[in-house]
């Protein structure tokens, strides 16, 4: 499963991540990883998930952070869902055109590790590209 949530700044998707990770934590057989840019989500989300800060990795665009994906992969393959808290802060320079470029990454992912992916988009829904608005949710 990929899902993207995109919305303005301010709309309540983080409090939306909030509740899906914890909840993922509690109903996956597997291991639950939130990135985030920050710590900001430290104390909201379960213990049990695994919290990365992108900050300390200085990732540039989406190659990078398809590798830091597969790295989070390649050492856990217990890993079912990666939660991605405002991929936008998390990649750097990047706009939607990068990310529709990017989902064909994430779909080979999910099919070759069977990974789910729950992304955060702050833009306006309207500017979502064809390969987002494939998986974004209403």
């Amino acid at each position: 499963m990929i899902k993207f949530e995109v919305g303005p700044k301010g709309c309540g998707k983080t409090k939306k991540i909030i509740n899906d990770v914890n909840a993922a934590v509690n109903n996956e057989k597997g291991n639950v990883v939130c990135v985030s840019a920050s710590d900001r989500l430290t104390h909201d989300v379960s213990r049990d998930v695994r919290l990365v800060n992108t900050e300390m990795f200085d990732i540039k665009g989406f190659d990078m952070f398809a590798g830091f994906l597969s790295g989070i992969i390649a050492r856990d393959f217990d890993t079912t869902h990666i939660f991605v808290d405002s991929i936008f802060k998390s990649v750097g320079d990047a706009e939607m055109a990068d990310l529709d470029k990017f989902v064909p990454v994430l779909e080979k992912l999910n099919k070759d590790f069977g990974v789910s992916f729950t992304i955060m988009v702050t833009a306006e829904a309207a500017s979502a590209t064809p390969n987002v608005k494939k998986y974004t949710v209403d």
